[in-house]
């Protein structure tokens, strides 16, 4: 039973499935999500499984090709209780059923970020903590390390980009510069065989993707919230105080590479957090064991006018207590999914296919809510110019979270006429998940989640434009893009939901 982000599991399928069918990200379809973010969900969907069961089966069997890592990083770097913390974190995370937060949502959205923790959290160890242990130091950290960095790559740029100069640096600060070598070489080992595995249009077309949602223009530049804000906001100004106050403690007890090592991690932590949806610190875990392996010793002398090791431990309880809300909610979701009664108002996600074991709030598939600007107020989109197709002006309101309901009904409504059936229609809005929905074709180098360019304009035979879209933003950059690209549009029908145009080269 999904209770939350439901556009976000309508792009999880969208992808998921365009894999499985043989389409390669970037390539087939566009997406700034590595290749890594869908493939092991595809694969599970391939064997048969449904979306659900192909989901959590992909988080599992993640955790399982790690835990022999996560054993050795445990048993080579961490005390026993930092071990278990560590390893508990790293099960958590990995095999939750919400994205973090504080929700009490059950949501399979935006699980690569988890993914890309966890990993992180593994590279991290490894270079932050010096080995207690020596058990195939020379080979196993720089392939923890080297296979680490290539995962995050492959995983989310977003990841990989910010943490690279930091292990980096800390490497060479540390004089691991025979490790570093050795790590670079196996990255960059697997990097040669993706590319010949891949192609080189694989990753021409996966650095064009990512350069498309870094453009000033993009609906996804940021997740919605500031930077300013993820540092400075109510919300989260007590975990930098706690990544500063962390920073002081090393530096006035004379642990100078640690304190470098708070400074060089606080800008990385600050902009991943920044770029994952709900700006949730799950860095806090890693703070509080580098603050505990690095604990003063009771003699050290005061800081902020109190015992050096009292505020370290004080910081620890700080970090946990910040996390906590997180750590419930994504520990406890295993447990409420195995629990929760489905078919007690809910109702099954229908799909083409029949590959869903997905269920919903009753509301959340029969009901569709628009919010619209009273008669003399100013508009919702005021900043937006009015959106005009052949002389009829759409109307300025928006859909408000209740994604399925309206795309359903769309589909339904395309299905209905002869011509669109069975061909690839494109929708001016967020998602283009029409096609799990109804006998329309999916769209080649269309995006799952559309970021605002022109992806899949060309080869689409239909556009879909709501007439209240998820993202008014989303449906004018599609519509402009159609319009200024020497499309025409030809008025096929008009719904309650929605106006059905053909598409055609003007010169046709």
């Amino acid at each position: 039973m999904i209770t939350g982000h439901e556009g976000d599991l309508l792009h999880l399928l969208d992808a998921s499935l365009r894999m499985a069918n043989g389409e390669l990200p970037h390539v087939d379809f566009m997406t700034p999500i590595g290749i890594l973010g869908f493939a092991p969900v595809a694969g599970f969907l391939a064997l048969g499984f449904p979306v659900g069961k192909a989901t959590l089966l992909a988080g599992a069997a993640l955790l399982a090709l790690m835990l022999p890592v996560i054993w050795w990083v445990a048993a080579t770097r961490l005390s026993r209780g930092q071990a278990y913390y560590f390893g508990a974190i790293m099960v958590i995370t990995m095999m939750a059923v919400v994205f973090g937060g504080g929700a009490s949502t059950i949501s399979l959205s935006m699980y690569y970020n988890r993914w890309g923790w966890s990993i992180a959290f593994l590279v991290l160890v490894t270079v932050l903590f010096p080995p207690r242990r020596m058990l195939g130091e020379g080979w196993i950290a720089p392939l923890v390390i080297g296979l680490g960095m290539a995962a995050l790559a492959m995983l989310k740029m977003t990841f990989f980009a910010p943490l690279l100069p930091v292990v980096t640096l800390l490497l060479l600060v540390q004089k691991q510069g025979g490790q570093l070598l050795k790590a670079a070489i196996i990255g960059g080992l697997v990097g040669l065989a993706l590319l010949g595995w891949l192609g080189l249009d694989y990753f021409s077309a996966y650095i064009h993707d990512l350069l498309v949602v870094m453009q000033p223009q993009s609906s996804r530049v940021n997740t919605g919230v500031s930077l300013v804000n993820v540092v400075a906001s109510p919300r989260t100004i007590m975990t930098s105080v706690i990544l500063f106050a962390a920073l002081l403690l090393f530096r006035k007890t004379g642990r100078m590479n640690e304190g470098l090592a708070v400074l060089l991690l606080a800008p990385a932590f600050a902009y991943i957090t920044y770029q994952n949806w709900g700006n949730d610190p799950k860095w806090l875990h890693l703070m509080v064991l580098y603050i505990w392996a690095n604990l003063p010793e009771a003699t050290a002398k005061p800081v902020f006018a109190l015992p050096a090791r009292q505020v370290g431990l004080a910081l620890i309880v700080a970090s946990i207590t910040f996390s906590f809300p997180s750590t419930y909610a994504m520990s406890t979701t295993p447990f409420r999914v195995a629990v929760a009664d489905n078919a007690s108002g809910g109702a099954k996600l229908e799909l083409r296919d029949g590959i869903s074991d997905i269920w919903l709030p009753e509301g959340q598939v029969q009901r569709i809510i628009v919010e619209q600007a009273l008669a003399g107020w100013p508009a919702l989109s005021a900043d937006l110019a009015p959106v005009e197709i052949n002389g009829f002006t759409f109307p300025d309101c928006q859909q408000k979270s209740l994604l399925v309901a309206q795309y359903q009904g769309m589909a339904k409504e395309i299905e209905a006429v002869s011509a669109a059936r069975g061909r690839p229609v494109l929708v001016a809005d967020v998602l283009n998940s029409l096609w799990l929905m109804a006998d329309i074709a999916r769209v080649p180098a269309a995006a799952p989640w559309y970021y605002g360019d022109s992806a899949g304009l060309a080869n689409a035979e239909f556009l879909a434009v709501p007439l209240c879209p998820v993202k008014p933003i989303l449906r004018a950059s599609m519509v402009q893009h159609a319009l200024e690209g020497g499309f025409a549009l030809r008025e096929v029908r008009r719904t309650g939901l929605m106006v059905l145009y053909a598409v055609a080269r003007s010169a046709e």
